[in-house]
């Protein structure tokens, strides 16, 4: 572990919110949220090294499509969380499209997990390449055959002023250094590229009501906490644009409300192969049902007042 300044403003002084133990329990260790007393940061502090932090992604912390299921019924669930997360992805990417104007070029996406947003991409005609710490970065490369390096954008070390694109969708608040990162970012993105950066927002409604209890709080992978005014300003002191900050997202993808309220029901938990299959189907069951009846409402009311829970920044490259 190691004790850290703000990773924002490089001050020392922060108060103590609360703390939580690893949902996984990779360790027992408590891991304390502290505020930056200067710009209102939220980091988790000490924190993972930058050595030690893969330690914290167990192997079911990307969804993968090849189910380990061998009965029909496993093999069924496998699929129709496959067509869900299509859904999902191609709604993320159509609005990429729509607000870059692009039908073609080449894409980064940093943090790509097992690489299922990169094969929408794929499909829609573009020149596809992904960087991943964990071990999911093996899956895009045997599964889906996608270009994807494991490890952080600094050890691909690609080439200047390369990519049409970049996305990082709930990425930055993993990052030891984000200005670093979005230095680095800056290098390989083309002039007038964009950058499109998704985070959890603790301006919400929901981190108001649920507190520590917000299953956005993901410690330790995640490292930091944003809300839109620091994401925005952090772009801007490292050379970009901010075009939008988008408050709206799928309907059928509210997932931190859907797990705050019920934290067993998370789909992470389902993947792992420990549980037998009826556990896993009566909680997917159960998910499914809170996901397209409750949160949707909660959902849309935090749109309307921009309070959402999950805020996506589109920047492009000055």
């Amino acid at each position: 572990m190691e004790s850290v300044r703000c990773s924002l403003c490089d001050k020392e002084e922060s108060l103590t919110l609360f703390s939580k133990k690893d949902k996984f329990r990779i360790s027992e260790y408590n891991f304390s949220v502290v505020r930056c007393n200067n710009c209102g940061l939220l980091y988790v502090n000490p924190r993972p090294a930058e050595e030690e932090i893969v330690r914290f992604y167990p192997e079911t912390y990307s969804w993968k499509e090849t189910p380990e299921a061998v009965s029909f019924f496993g093999r069924l669930i496998k699929r129709l969380e496959k067509i869900y997360r299509d859904q999902l992805l191609d709604y993320e990417v159509n609005k990429v499209l729509s607000y870059t104007a692009l039908r073609s070029g080449k894409v980064l996406d940093v943090g790509c997990g097992a690489g299922d947003r990169l094969e929408v991409f794929r499909r829609k005609g573009f020149d596809t390449y992904g960087v991943e710490i964990s071990s999911a970065a093996g899956h895009a490369k045997e599964h889906l055959k996608l270009n994807v390096v494991e490890g952080d954008l600094f050890k691909a070390q690609y080439p200047g002023d390369f990519f049409d694109v970049i996305t990082m969708h709930n990425v930055l608040e993993h990052v030891h250094s984000p200005r670093k990162l979005l230095q680095e970012i800056s290098r390989v993105l083309k002039a007038k590229g964009c950058l499109i950066v998704q985070v959890p927002n603790i301006d919400s409604i929901q981190y108001r009501i649920f507190g520590k209890q917000w299953a956005a709080f993901d410690v330790p992978r995640d490292l930091s906490y944003f809300k839109p005014l620091l994401v925005t300003r952090l772009l801007e002191n490292e050379g970009f644009q901010v075009l939008l900050v988008d408050h709206a997202s799928s309907w059928w993808h509210p997932p931190t409300f859907t797990l705050s309220l019920f934290p067993g029901l998370d789909p992470q938990f389902f993947w792992q192969k420990s549980h037998p299959l009826w556990k896993t189907t009566c909680a997917r069951i159960c998910w499914v049902l809170v996901t397209v009846t409750i949160a949707p409402i909660f959902t849309f009311f935090e749109r309307i007042i921009k309070r959402s829970a999950i805020v996506t920044v589109y920047a492009r490259k000055r």
